[in-house]
């Protein structure tokens, strides 16, 4: 049966180890430019805390800086703890202690700020005896207005684990979200909606405008399906050109529908996606991408995850999809990965990102762990469960800070194979591994390759409770194609081909695959050890565009793995087409006529 997450004790671990003093000759108090200087400064600050144990323990605050005066190029906030407290670390700011005297300056990508424009600053500190708020915040020397809403503690860490949740589907869970004060919990997902991204619905109903009725209604049926939002650039958190919904739209959305949880992919490292011809990543290390990556984009997620008006809210993060098993792929073969690997940029990223995430009781990391199309085999599966391990107990809390893995990702794996059943099984002799499509890798689904990984991380030293989502937005792999029945060819490329669910060319085939379809919808705790089955790529969104022709004003290069007349390389000493939908937009962008195979080939049918 599924264990529980015990996030109450390994909340208090991560505290625990975070909790390291801050010099505060560390850090030089910048000079204040002359419009900083000349400006009339007036100001708002909304402070808000959650907080954890009893007489000692831990808290999460959120500071909230509105610019009621005129525009500034550079800040620095002060206030005084009235008790005991210590900070422990803190983002978005400088921050420096010395003695009850909290000192936060600008950082260099945050100095200026407009007139009536907000900082989401937020830090986490450690207290004994009481833990009041502070009063007596001042922004460049000026007192501020100060609104407290108010403290939200959380119930102190148990000694005994709450017992564990039933193993069995939950296709219909409660509409209602977790009381106040009801996390940590075991799954996040059990017993609440998710999310329902009203971007997505209304990228579905514009396909349903354009098909026949009975496509239109099964279409239709999808929009209040919860389906995970892509943070893949610092805009999409802190707003900027091209984003309609910032995170913060989001989450106060969520809060609005009720939801129970919302599901993010954090998907920003420096020079990401390295095993990709044309990488669209936004940051890159040559120019110092991993601090823009911590201070500009890790930094303002978790600032706004701490703040009480979300802390009912379960927080599902998916962190960086594909950058550890690329590493494993690509290393030694593809330069940019071998770049990646000797800077350690990705490592250190996602180490950053669990610290930050980690100690935020509404939060629940999951850590990509490929799909079993790459993972699968021996060599890879070994090296990425030690590179998981390795890159995890780098964190502050250690192996503590992480409580799941995230499989499939984006891919297209089926959760099952029903008529290959063993990669040992033999046809006419011939063990069915050797044949071109399984190729040696041992894992022939989805479900059993996640469950491995997970066994296999625990045997590292995880906790028992590590749970498991699989992404099942694009693995269902229905329509007339399926095939019903296992094959009777004595060949074993042609039984494996014939009684294969996965129709790909080859299990390297990732962009925009035809005869693709809709996977099992999301539910809570389908099977032992699995958390969820999420829609975490949004089905109907294209993974880039490859051609023929590219989508008029796109100044891309090219993607082979997407061009439909292009091929995958050789593998396995063969040329594989790429399997790609042809005229395919540019990657996030809707695709209709992918969505409308999705739909038509999904399975379950809808």
């Amino acid at each position: 049966m599924p264990v529980g997450h015990q996030r109450f004790a390994r909340r208090i671990l991560t505290a625990a180890a975070a909790a390291l003093p801050i010099a505060a000759a560390a850090v030089a108090t910048p000079v204040l430019g002359a419009a900083s200087a000349d400006a009339a400064v007036t100001c708002q600050v909304t402070y808000t805390s959650t907080q954890w144990g009893t007489n000692a323990g831990g808290f999460t605050a959120g500071v909230e800086v509105r610019n009621t005066g005129e525009a500034l190029t550079g800040w620095k906030l002060t206030f005084t703890f009235p008790g005991s407290q210590k900070l422990t670390q803190g983002w978005s700011a400088r921050w420096t202690q010395s003695g009850n005297r909290v000192v936060a300056d600008n950082e260099p990508w945050n100095g200026a700020v407009t007139s009536g424009g907000t900082l989401y600053l937020g830090f986490n500190g450690s207290w004994t005896g009481s833990n009041p708020p502070p009063t007596d915040f001042a922004f460049n020397g000026v007192p501020c207005e100060v609104v407290v809403p108010g403290t939200s503690p959380s119930p102190s860490p148990s000694p005994s684990p709450s017992p564990s949740p039933s193993p069995s589907p939950s296709p219909s869970p409660s509409p209602s979200p977790s009381p106040s004060g009801d996390v940590p919990v075991d799954n996040p997902f059990l017993g609440v909606q998710g999310y329902v991204d009203p971007d997505w619905a209304a990228d579905v109903e514009s396909s349903a405008t354009r098909v026949d009725d009975a496509t239109a209604r099964k279409m239709r049926g999808l929009e209040q399906t919860p389906t995970a939002i892509w943070l893949n650039r610092i805009a999409d958190v802190i707003g900027g050109s091209g984003v309609t919904r910032t995170l913060k739209d989001h989450l106060d959305t969520a809060v609005e529908q009720g939801a129970g949880y919302i599901t993010l992919v954090l998907h920003d490292l420096p020079d990401r996606d390295c095993r990709s011809l044309v990488s669209n990543a936004e940051l890159h290390t040559q120019e110092d991408g991993l601090n823009r990556y911590k201070a500009e984009f890790v930094d303002p997620i978790a600032a706004l995850l701490a703040r009480p008006e979300y802390r009912d809210l379960r927080v599902a993060a998916v962190i960086e999809p594909r950058a550890l098993i690329d590493l494993i792929v690509g290393q030694y073969s593809i330069y940019p990965c071998d770049q990646a690997a000797a800077s350690g940029v990705y490592v250190t990223g996602i180490r950053y990102a669990l610290d930050k995430l980690a100690p935020l009781p509404n939060v629940y990391t999951y850590l990509d762990a490929g799909s079993a199309g790459w993972g699968g085999w021996d060599e890879n599966f070994n090296a990425l469960t030690n590179l998981i391990t390795d890159t995890v107990r780098g964190t502050a809390a250690g192996l503590n800070s992480l409580d799941g893995i995230a499989t499939n990702v984006a891919d297209y794996v089926p959760l099952v194979e029903p008529f290959l059943t063993d990669a040992n099984q033999t046809v006419a002799g011939q063990p069915i591994k050797l044949s071109r499509f399984i190729d040696w890798n041992p894992y022939l689904n989805e479900r059993d390759y996640a469950l491995a990984m997970r066994t296999a991380l625990i045997a590292k030293g995880f906790s028992a409770a590590l749970g498991v989502v699989v992404d099942t937005s694009r693995n269902g792999w229905g329509g007339p194609d399926r095939p019903t029945a296992v094959s009777t060819s004595l060949d074993v490329n042609t039984f494996v081909d014939q009684s294969r669910i996965d129709r790909r060319p080859s299990r390297a085939a990732m962009c925009n695959q035809k005869g693709a379809g809709l996977g099992t919808r999301p539910v809570a705790a389908p099977a032992p050890g699995v958390d969820a089955y999420l829609w975490i790529k949004r089905p109907g969104e294209s993974d880039g565009a490859g051609g023929p022709i590219l989508p008029e004003g796109s100044d891309r290069l090219l993607d082979s793995t997407c061009d439909p007349n292009g091929s995958l390389g050789p593998v396995s000493d063969s040329i594989r087409p790429t399997g790609a939908l042809p005229n395919a937009p540019l990657p996030g962008d809707w695709h209709h006529e992918q969505f409308v195979m999705l739909v038509d080939n999904a399975y379950p049918a809808l």
